[in-house]
């Protein structure tokens, strides 16, 4: 689409820059686009070699804003969600930075050499988390060309199944209540050509001043706080939440006239000194001590605390790593640096990407030997030395015998052994499997004594039979829950690993399998509550998430699996929800995996396993449509996802995309479809 334009060329000054002279505007001068919305129309804005244009184009004739010298801008992709989540746990990778200050160049180059972003500047941190602790505003003159680069790195981010967290800081605050007394000049000269006072310029309706009052001013990663200035004792003594504090800055403080805020007690508390963009005590080393530190992170529940605004010549650890201030003066335009946090080690990675670790923290090293090989790059070697025969003749009793286990990298280098006992485990597989699914209970001495956690079992599922056609279902089975991630974060994990079984140091199976997440695991990685007693119904169930692991298993064919049993599903109880989750596993009888022994269960009315068939827990028309909407829209990242899982066969990856296109089919046609579903 070709943007036309009105060049502005009444040039009179505002009333506010009397000492600004249109001469100074040189031809090199580029800025914006600024985008609002008129009702079915946009709004755009733009500065292009010192000539500033001002268009309004139909919503549906918009299609992309391309003018040389100014960030590209997807007109058709403007729309943005308030993220209201506040915590977040089991974040493999998190990326921090603050205090930008309109230096794009600094930006760009950190992120791609510490790989954030790929040189198109693409997303390509996977499911990591960038956090920006505030101020991409003022002192710098590439303000715009940050926030639509975050903008849309945002969206990417989110397709990939990781976040950009981009939280207010003081700066943000200050231009949208109108403080413009820190911005860089050339934003001046922007003023004087639109006759505009600049804060006017991220106003109600306009895209991304919208876009900054939805952010947040706090947020929590792996209980690691993330905030601009600080959490005073008198913020605390509020007694908010986390997501109560952030509810307040965007419904009541952003934008509000400063005469409304200060007849209001706890807005100027928030707003002032104390407030959280704005606090400094950490660095007071007369008045604040470790102890002060400790009493705060005990009462946010939080282990560390990140924070920007105070400047710092780099990265520091303060008070024995409880605070982390990554304010390294990006605004100089000179250097910067990032914290990088990865499995509970915190780094600083630096321009060249070069990381090294953050002085002054000590990182708990120890982990679990189950969180070793699911973060081991590409598919870890495993090999498993016991009686293999002895295991497969006496599959049905279950009983533990002597084994060792030994866990490489891809290349087989690195090698850790442990010893301790193994047996066969599953249901039916147990009976009719030529390689049985494995559990490992591993001596806890020798996992103390390699460094890790004393979670001593570990379960393998592997091919039921040999051969090709075994190894594609295992494939696909596998599949699935690499895919229940991208529908629910809580789920539980699995790793692909090569497996070799030996007996009598002689290879006797080689293959690939899986190793799965067990409850003990899963407990401790999330801080959650197994249920294991007591009778749960759908009532005491997360709604949402209950409802699109319905679906999830309605979509596969899959119905092995019940609730008043606790039948292949985990119920938990994590910090981030209020009800108990429902979290899927074991989907081998899924006619999805098409495995040959799979049947339906005698009491349901189908006699394949690929007939789908909706259990018939309560469900109202209202979450119906709603759950229905959530998968049509996830449509194109389910196929993409399929497309991703290189492990299988061209042949599987089209026959598993035909497979969940039936499933979307019969969405498109909900009023045929709610009948199966809403049972009277």
């Amino acid at each position: 689409m070709k943007i036309t334009s009105r060049p502005i060329i009444a040039l009179l000054l505002c009333s506010l820059f009397p000492i600004i002279l249109f001469s100074q505007i040189k031809t090199e001068y580029f800025d914006g686009p600024y985008i609002f919305h008129q009702n079915d129309s946009l709004q755009i804005q733009w500065v292009e070699a010192g000539v500033g244009h001002d268009s309004l184009i139909a919503k549906s004739e918009a299609t992309l804003f391309d003018r040389s010298g100014l960030p590209k801008v997807d007109l058709q992709n403007l729309d943005f969600e308030r993220d209201s989540q506040v915590i977040f746990n089991d974040v493999e990778k998190i990326i921090a930075l603050s205090d930008v200050h309109g230096q794009f160049g600094i930006l760009k180059k950190l992120l791609l050499a510490n790989q954030v972003i790929d040189e198109n500047n693409h997303w390509k941190n996977g499911k990591g988390h960038l956090v920006i602790v505030g101020d991409n505003l003022d002192r710098g003159d590439q303000v715009i060309e940050i926030l639509w680069f975050l903008f849309f790195l945002q969206k990417e981010a989110e397709l990939a199944g990781g976040k950009v967290q981009v939280l207010l800081g003081n700066h943000e605050i200050m231009v949208l209540q109108g403080d413009i007394r820190y911005i860089n000049k050339k934003y001046y000269y922007t003023s004087a050509i639109f006759k505009n006072q600049y804060y006017h310029f991220f106003r109600k309706g306009s895209v991304l001043g919208d876009w900054i009052a939805s952010h947040r001013v706090l947020t929590s990663i792996n209980k690691n706080l993330f905030v601009h200035g600080g959490v005073s004792d008198a913020v605390l003594d509020l007694d908010l939440s986390l997501a109560e504090i952030n509810n307040t800055f965007t419904t009541k403080l952003l934008r509000a006239k400063e005469e409304d805020i200060l007849k209001d007690p706890l807005l100027t508390l928030l707003y002032s000194e104390p407030g959280p963009v704005w606090y400094r005590g950490y660095f007071d080393k007369e008045k604040f001590k470790k102890k002060n530190i400790k009493s705060i992170l005990n009462r946010l529940d939080q282990k560390k605390i990140i924070v920007g605004h105070t400047s710092m010549d780099k990265i520091t650890a303060l008070f024995g790593g409880k605070v982390i201030a990554v304010d390294c003066s990006i605004k100089k335009g000179l250097d910067g640096q990032v914290l990088i946090i990865e499995n509970n080690d915190f780094s600083i990675g630096d321009l060249e990407g070069k990381k090294k670790t953050l002085e002054g923290i000590k990182s708990k090293k120890r982990t679990s030997l189950f969180d070793h090989i699911y973060n081991l790059e590409g598919v870890p070697k495993l090999n498993i030395a016991t009686n293999f025969k002895n295991i497969r003749k006496h599959s049905m009793k279950e009983k533990y015998q002597e084994g060792q286990l030994t866990v490489a990298d891809q290349f087989d280098k690195n090698p850790i052994e442990l010893k301790g006992r193994v047996r066969s485990r599953g249901n039916i597989r147990k009976q009719v499997c030529n390689l049985p699914p494995l559990k490992f209970d591993l001596k806890k001495s020798g996992l103390k004594s390699n460094g890790f956690m004393n979670i001593d079992k570990l379960k393998f599922v592997l091919p039921c039979k040999g051969g090709k056609s075994a190894q594609e279902l295992l494939y696909k089975e596998y599949f699935l829950y690499d895919l229940y991630t991208f529908i629910d974060k809580n789920c539980i994990r699995a790793k692909l690993v090569d497996i070799n079984i030996s007996e009598k140091g002689k290879n006797k199976y080689q293959m690939v399998g899986f190793v799965i997440e067990d409850e003990e695991e899963y407990a401790r990685r999330n801080e959650a509550k197994v249920i294991t007693k007591g009778r749960v119904g759908a009532s005491h169930l997360d709604r949402e998430l209950f409802l699109k692991m319905e679906f999830f298993q309605y979509m596969i064919a899959n119905t092995d699996w019940s609730l008043a049993n606790k039948h292949n599903l985990e119920l938990v109880k994590v910090p981030s929800r209020e009800k108990i989750v429902a979290l899927p596993y074991d989907f081998d009888y899924s006619g999805f995996v098409g495995q040959n022994y799979a049947v339906p269960h005698t009491s349901l009315p189908i006699k394949d396993v690929n007939q789908r068939y909706f259990f018939s827990y309560k469900i109202s028309e209202e979450e119906f449509y709603q759950t229905v909407e959530y998968y049509l829209s996830i449509e194109e990242d389910i196929y993409r996802i399929c497309d991703e899982a290189q492990y299988m066969s061209k042949k599987t990856i089209k026959q598993n995309k035909a497979y969940l296109k039936d499933f979307f089919d019969l969405l498109r046609n909900p009023k045929r479809l709610k009948p199966k579903m809403i049972k009277k």
